[in-house]
Formats: structure tokens, C-alpha cells, sequence
């Protein structure tokens, strides 16, 4: 990799009238230089091409890439290709022409004639050059590794529809491209035998070469004319000529090129005639931190999803300069997208020069080459040149970053600003209503839950899902940004959203945060509760009581939980503990028990005990009597046999079951599964303390009777099953707990 603090990159956006043609022209510290080229405009731009490269010094072509089929990118590349003292070009990246001959029979002649000159091209290139058509994740690299690119688009998916879909038809109906499917979760791996397993594993490579891809390719169904597609899509508002050109645009291979500079490093994107950006902001939702971007098709239309949006998309974009080649043919470069981009700090350079400046006035004029009377008859080329100290351009600004009006036209050197990026995708108004659809979603997804059958091991939505629901709900903005949306959701409390172990990830998941009628439910159920127990494993996690409720296993209450208020237990820990635990520690007494010395603990070395009376006297009284009422005496019988058996057991212990009847009454003592009560975690052969001074005379000497033999005879006898329930509420509360603090009066 490059140390080079005095490498550089020189970009040329080639003067070659109406299209696309840009020379990279990588100079490392040390080592042979890089050159790619970008696209070679219409049929005059083969002498610029030339000339171009015969400025820089280029010996050889590293790479050549050809955007997409349009005339004004194919047919100047083609031309220099067929000169006979043309460069070598080394290796060459290309549209999948399989992917569009299979439609041709619905292209007019203007479309076909594109994939006919690409054809030719890649014949023309010759054997020399490795040939293959890349998707999202290819990538290309200069051998000192200074100079990397990759393919962002067209997505692998999108080809692979082209290629083998029986649906493909419908992406040409509309302009721009549908994307939003692809921001659904693919389809899952069929059992039957795919014909094309080998084709698909190519494009998931990232490049297809072009022997991948058979020559039998599932022929497109033809339910109509292609004059009836023809007209369904000019009702759409695409004309007859242009039929099929918004799949060739939006099926452009756009490369992110990246310069190392030492500790430097700075970003570039060249986005060929792409103008749907619903999937790219998708994929890359805090935007692409890019310096430098080549206008999209010339300065055209913008979209996120079908609607323009010049605002979202330069917002997303945010570079510090914007390139564009364009004489006003078509209407280009559009006016709204000159001021979106300056809008947002670009410094806007063009092929074409203005003649005419409006001190005052209207600028009503659609397109900014007539508003300004530009020129292009033989400007010189704008060069960049990008080094570890800036970026640099010995050309005419057309207009800098934040001004959206006239600029005089003066011959400088022109510095380019490095302001401070805010990286956004969205108005504000924008994301506060798909916040709020956002909320309303999930809401109504916990109430549709709640009318279901319940199961603790319920999962909030994944993201992916979440993407999913808003194109369900036509929102494929909301879709771009989901993540962004629903962490402005959860710094606003509005929101649960899980942490990832990787940045911007689909592993995230989501749910709607409690509300006060939540809040209210959650108090009502712990307040079922007479005593919550909880155990602590780790003596050294914690000390303080409030650290010890958070350090403590509560699994089992966040299972309790999701099965009650159908809240998903992944969000237990994070909200609704710390919720449960404030009011706990507003309601109840306190009382912990360090077990120090002690056996039977099964791994426990604290334990706490909270519950409404202001003595562990007056509990058992209350509880024995709660649990009296509530029979089932056996199971009880059976748990505090089983906990007693276990003082003699040193390995295997025996598993404990936890008495359902219990279950909402008292929580039970856990650590990944059921513990004995605390008066039986004792050292053996020590009288066991129990809190027995408010029950009966009788009551008392039944259970001390029974609780007399630990450590000896106590495994031979059977507790009397009348005795179970007063046994049970003596030996949750037993043991010597300490308490810490006592219930307010009003909660006694």
C-alpha cells in the first residue's frame, strides 16, 4: 500500500460535448502509474480521449469501463478502440448485454443500436483484454494498492431478474426503474434443481464472465406487442423512442474510487446515467462521505423511488464538488439540479462555460445552459488534481457551494472548500412522519400480537421486516432510511432498538416502547407478586442494592413477562427492567442475604428478597396464608423435599421444579433454572434461622420439628403435607436475611 504524501490522481472530465467521458490518472509515490477510463462519449470524443491521454503521459489502459449502452458513452470509446495506435487496455468492465438482448425484442431502434455498438466493442477490444460485466461488489485495485474501486450498482439481484426472471418485463414500464423490491428480503432457495446454479453463483461473485452465461437463457414471456408495451409505458410518461432506456440508465455501473494519501484518504463516485438512488441510499444510509461526484446523467431528474427528489438525493451525496458534461442537448443540465447540488456545498464545475450573468431578475428557465447562455465549442477539459494537501482544479467554477444564483465568470486557480459533512438523507418533516408511521406500526403490531396466542420466545421486528412493511405501506423512502428512522425513534423514547455487533447492520430489531398504559400494566403485574427473588452468581459484580437488582438472573421474570404484556424479552434488560426496578425499590422492602459459607446454593452468591410488609415475620405470616389458599400441597411438598435432598448431594444435584402454583405469588430464586429456597441453602449442621414469629404456636413447632434435622436426619424425613405451605413461605424468607431498607407506609 502507498505511503505517498506527494502521490496524486488526476481526474479529467473530457470535453466531448453531450455525454460522459472522465480519465483517472493515478500517480504513486513510487511505481508505474494507473490509468482507467470512464466511458468515451459520443463519436467526436475519440480525439479528446486521445488527446487526453496523451497530456497525462498514460503508456497503457489499466481499465476501461463503460457505464451503461447510451450513444453518448459507447460510441467515442468504440472509436478509440478501433484506432490502430491506440493504447493497450489491459482489462475492460462493461453492461451484461445478455441481460438487455434478452428484451430486445421490445427495444426501438435507438436502444438496440447501443447494444450493437457494445457488442462491437467488446470484439474490437480484442483477446488481449479481460473482458467481464460487473455487479455490486467488484472491485479493482492498483498494484501499489493507492488507487481502489468499486461497483455500488447495479445491484446483483437487479441483473439476475434481467437474466432469468420471468417478471422482467415489468421493469420496463415505468421510469425510473422500480427498485423498491430490492430492498425486500430475497426469496428463499428452492429444493428443485436450479439449471442456472452456476450463472447465479457468478453474479454473486460480483463479476460475470461473458462465457458464465449460457447461451439458452429463459426466453421472456410475450403476452403483448412490443408497440402495446410501447404505448402502456408512453401512458407512464416515457417516450416511444427512449422505451427502454430507463433500464439501461438505471442499470449504469456506478464506481466508488478511493485514493490512500498516506493518512489521507479521499472518496470519489461516478454515477454513469443513473437517476433512481432508492437502492444506493438504501444500502448506504449515512451517505458515501464522497469529495468528488459526477453528476448523474448529466444533471437530470433525481429520483427516490418514483417521485424527484433533487433535495434527498444532494443531501444524501453532500460532495465538495460535482462534475458535469453536458451543451444543453435534452435540456441539460437541469436547473433544479444545479441549485439542489449547490445548495448542499458543492463547487459545480461544467464542460460547458457561461456567457451571461443576471445581476437581477427571475432565473425561470429550466435548464441552466440556456439560463446562462453556455458555451462548449472548444473548452479545454476540467481538471482536478487530488493530492494528500486538497483538491484542486486549474478550470472555471461555474458556481461554489451554497448559492444558487449567478457567480461572475473569473479565471482562477480554484481551491475547493473542505466543509464540515452532515450526512442526512431526509427533511425533517419527512422523517417525523415516517417516525410516526414508524410508531403507529408497531403499536398496532403489539395489539394484533396481543389478540394471538401468547409464547415468551416471541422476537421484536427486524429491521429487514420493518423495510418490508413501510414498501408494503408505499413508503420506499421510509424504507432508505429505516435504521436512521428508528434511531431517531429511540433517542426520542418512542422506540426500542437493539444494539448490532456490526455498524449498519439488517441484524437489528425494533419495538414499540412502553406507554403509560404499558407502564401501568407492568407496575399491576410485578404488584401480583408478594415477594420477587432474585440471585446474584458473580460476587464481584455488585454491592450496592440497586446494582445488585441489575447483576441479579431475571430471565425467568422476562419470560413471565412476554408471556403477560407481550413485550419481547430481548428489551427486558434495557427498558423494562430498569422501569420494574424503579418502582420496585419505590414499594417494597428490601432485604439480601450474602451466602458466604453457606451450601446448597447452587451457584448463587446473594440473594435479594422484596416484598410489601415492613418484617420477614409479618411476610411468612402473610405469604403462608396466601399459599394456604392455593393448595396443590404436593408440589410443594416435592420442591422442598428436593431442596432438602440436595444438602447431602455434593455432585449432580438434583433439578428442582418450580410449584406452578407459585407462579403468581412469589418468583422464584434463579440462575438459569430453579434454586432451592434460601433457608435451605445453609451450612450443614447449622440450625437453620427462619422467620417464623407471627405464625400459630402450632405452625411454629411443625416446621421447626420438620427443619430440626439439616444436615442429618432431615433427607429421612417427609414433611407432612399440611405443613407444606408454612414450610414454604419460612423457607423462601429464611436462611438470615439482612434488611436493607423498608416499604413507604402507604405501600404496606
Amino acid at each position: 500500500m502507498t505511503k505517498a504524501p506527494n502521490a496524486k490522481l488526476m481526474v479529467e472530465l473530457i470535453n466531448v460535448g453531450h455525454g460522459d467521458s472522465l480519465l483517472l490518472h493515478w500517480i504513486p509515490e513510487e511505481g508505474n502509474a494507473s490509468t482507467i477510463l470512464i466511458d468515451g462519449g459520443p463519436l467526436a470524443g475519440e480525439r479528446r480521449i486521445r488527446e487526453t491521454l496523451n497530456r497525462v503521459g498514460a503508456t497503457r489502459i489499466d481499465l476501461a469501463v463503460l457505464s451503461h449502452c447510451d450513444a453518448d458513452h459507447v460510441d467515442g470509446l468504440l472509436a478509440y478502440a478501433k484506432l490502430a495506435d491506440r493504447l493497450p487496455i489491459h482489462r475492460y468492465w462493461g453492461p451484461c448485454l445478455p441481460a438487455f438482448r434478452r428484451h430486445s425484442w421490445l427495444f426501438p431502434a435507438r436502444i438496440e443500436r447501443g447494444l450493437d455498438q457494445t457488442q462491437v466493442l467488446q470484439e474490437t477490444i480484442g483477446a488481449d483484454c479481460a473482458i467481464s460485466w460487473p455487479v455490486e461488489g467488484a472491485g479493482w485495485t492498483s498494484p501499489d494498492g493507492g488507487l481502489s474501486i468499486k461497483v455500488l450498482s447495479p445491484a446483483a439481484r437487479l441483473i439476475e431478474r434481467l437474466l432469468l426472471g420471468e417478471d422482467s418485463l415489468s421493469l420496463f414500464l415505468e421510469h425510473p426503474t422500480p427498485l423498491g423490491w430490492l430492498l425486500v428480503g430475497d426469496a428463499e432457495d428452492s429444493l428443485v434443481e436450479d439449471p442456472f446454479a452456476e450463472l447465479r453463483f457468478a453474479i454473486s461473485t460480483g463479476e460475470i464472465g461473458p462465457d458464465q452465461v449460457p447461451p439458452d437463457l429463459p426466453p421472456t414471456p410475450r403476452p403483448s406487442t412490443p408497440a402495446e408495451f410501447a404505448r402502456q409505458a408512453a401512458e407512464r410518461g416515457v417516450a416511444p423512442e427512449f422505451f427502454g432506456n430507463s433500464v439501461l440508465n438505471d442499470t449504469s455501473i456506478v464506481l466508488l474510487v478511493e485514493v490512500r494519501l498516506g493518512v489521507i484518504h479521499r472518496r470519489l463516485l461516478f454515477t454513469g446515467d443513473l437517476e433512481n438512488f432508492t437502492y444506493l441510499m438504501a444500502r448506504h444510509p449515512m451517505g458515501l462521505g464522497c469529495e468528488v461526484v459526477k453528476a448523474p446523467h448529466h444533471g437530470s431528474y433525481s429520483f427516490v423511488d418514483r417521485d424527484k427528489a433533487y433535495d434527498a438525493v444532494w443531501q444524501w451525496l453532500r460532495p465538495r464538488s460535482v462534475l458535469v458534461s453536458a451543451n444543453g442537448k435534452h435540456g441539460l443540465p437541469r436547473s433544479d439540479f444545479r441549485d439542489a447540488a449547490l445548495r448542499y456545498g458543492a463547487t459545480l464545475f461544467c464542460t460547458s462555460r457561461r456567457s451571461r450573468e443576471i445581476v437581477s431578475g427571475p432565473t425561470l428557465e429550466p435548464c441552466c445552459n440556456v439560463q446562462y447562455a453556455c458555451r462548449n465549442n472548444d473548452q479545454a477539459p476540467v481538471s482536478l488534481s487530488i493530492t494528500r494537501a486538497g483538491i484542486v482544479s486549474d478550470g472555471i467554477a461555474c458556481a461554489r457551494g451554497n448559492l444558487s444564483g449567478a457567480m461572475p465568470v473569473i479565471e482562477i486557480r480554484q481551491h475547493v472548500v473542505e466543509p464540515s459533512p452532515i450526512l442526512a438523507t431526509l427533511a425533517e418533516n419527512e422523517i417525523r412522519k415516517h417516525i410516526e408511521w414508524a410508531i403507529k406500526w408497531l403499536r398496532s403490531t403489539l395489539a394484533d400480537r396481543r389478540n394471538r396466542p401468547t409464547r415468551p420466545d416471541l422476537s421484536p421486528i427486524p429491521l429487514g421486516v420493518m423495510r418490508q412493511a413501510a414498501v408494503a405501506a408505499n413508503r420506499l423512502a421510509a424504507a432508505t432510511e429505516m435504521e436512521m428512522i428508528l434511531e431517531r425513534a429511540s433517542r426520542e423514547g418512542k422506540v426500542w432498538l437493539s444494539r448490532s455487533s456490526r455498524f449498519r447492520s439488517d441484524d437489528r430489531q425494533a419495538w414499540i416502547m412502553p406507554d403509560s398504559n404499558d407502564r401501568a400494566d407492568l407496575k399491576a403485574w410485578i404488584d401480583e407478586y408478594l415477594v420477587v427473588q432474585l440471585a446474584v452468581e458473580d460476587a464481584s459484580s455488585a454491592s450496592a442494592v440497586e446494582e445488585l437488582l441489575y447483576a441479579a438472573d431475571t430471565s425467568w421474570l422476562a419470560d413471565r413477562l412476554a408471556e403477560s404484556l407481550l413485550f419481547p424479552r430481548a428489551m427486558f434488560g434495557d427498558i423494562l427492567w430498569p422501569m420494574t426496578v424503579d418502582h420496585l425499590m419505590r414499594t417494597r422492602t428490601i432485604a439480601i442475604r450474602t451466602l458466604a459459607g453457606a451450601e446448597n446454593t447452587y451457584g448463587a452468591t446473594t440473594i435479594l428478597a422484596l416484598f410489601h410488609d415492613e418484617s420477614l415475620d409479618k411476610m411468612t405470616s402473610t405469604l403462608a396464608k396466601s399459599i394456604e389458599a392455593l393448595g396443590d400441597r404436593e408440589k410443594l411438598q416435592s420442591y422442598l423435599q428436593l431442596s432438602a435432598l440436595a444438602l447431602d448431594v455434593y455432585y449432580n444435584k438434583p433439578s428442582l421444579e418450580w410449584p406452578e402454583v407459585l407462579n403468581g405469588l412469589v418468583t422464584p430464586l434463579w440462575l438459569g433454572k430453579v434454586l432451592p429456597p434460601s433457608g435451605l441453602m445453609v451450612k450443614r449442621w447449622h440450625s437453620v434461622d427462619l422467620p417464623v414469629g407471627n405464625l400459630s404456636k402450632l405452625e411454629r413447632a411443625a416446621v421447626k420439628e420438620w427443619i430440626s434435622g439439616v444436615g442429618s436426619s432431615l433427607t429421612r424425613t417427609e414433611l407432612p403435607l399440611e405443613v407444606a405451605p408454612t414450610a414454604t413461605a419460612a423457607t423462601l424468607l429464611g436462611g438470615g436475611f439482612d434488611i436493607i431498607s423498608k416499604a413507604p407506609a402507604r405501600h404496606l
